[in-house]
């Protein structure tokens, strides 16, 4: 089966990209999120993940939810099994195969987004990869999505691979972007 991961999509998150804007800019954010999850992904099962609540590590907390990112009926939801006071508190990290777990095998295809690129996102991108699935990081619906949608954001999967390693092939910084996906299969490459 073919599943896309959306790690914590909490308000807390969000409001750190785009606290100041108006209510309108805000929902047109939060529509458009969920069009390129439904578009570029159909026949992906979507799993959200969250932090859990306190004393309860099997449960979701979801009361601190992107206040505007409504879940599906046939999303799965789960939780990461550490609290969201435990991780900016103590700096305590769920388990990546607990988090894989809220697939259920055989996973064919995977793709992670969600909060954060540099961290936790990556962690799971290279966990599965090391568990020899097939996975991809979809940098359009990491944080990376409130900075590019000024510029635009493509719905499908292919043309935002392209805008990518357009973006990255004309950047100044080409040499260490190629550098620094080196051995990163998940990533696009330049």
């Amino acid at each position: 089966m073919k599943y896309i991961l959306l790690l914590y999509l909490i308000q807390p998150y969000v409001d750190v990209r785009i606290g100041e804007e108006s209510p309108e800019t805000k929902a047109r954010f939060a529509a458009l999120y969920k069009k390129i999850v439904r578009e570029r992904y159909p026949g992906f099962q979507v799993v959200c993940v969250f932090f859990s609540e306190p004393g309860e590590k099997k449960k979701p907390d979801i009361s601190q939810m992107w206040d505007l990112f409504s879940l599906e009926e046939n999303y799965t939801i789960g939780a990461c099994g550490v609290t969201f006071t435990n991780h900016c508190d103590k700096r305590e990290y769920p388990k990546e195969s607990d988090i894989l777990a809220l697939c259920p095998d055989p996973i064919d295809e995977l793709v992670v987004s969600g909060f954060h690129f540099s961290d936790c996102v990556e962690s799971i991108a290279k966990y599965a990869h090391e568990q020899g699935i097939q996975v991809f990081v979809d940098e359009d619906l990491t944080e990376l999505f409130f900075y590019g949608i000024d510029r635009g954001i493509p719905i499908s999967r292919e043309a935002s691979i392209r805008r990518t390693r357009r973006l990255l092939n004309k950047s100044l910084l080409q040499n260490f972007a190629r550098k620094n996906r080196e051995g990163r299969p998940w990533l696009v490459q330049p």
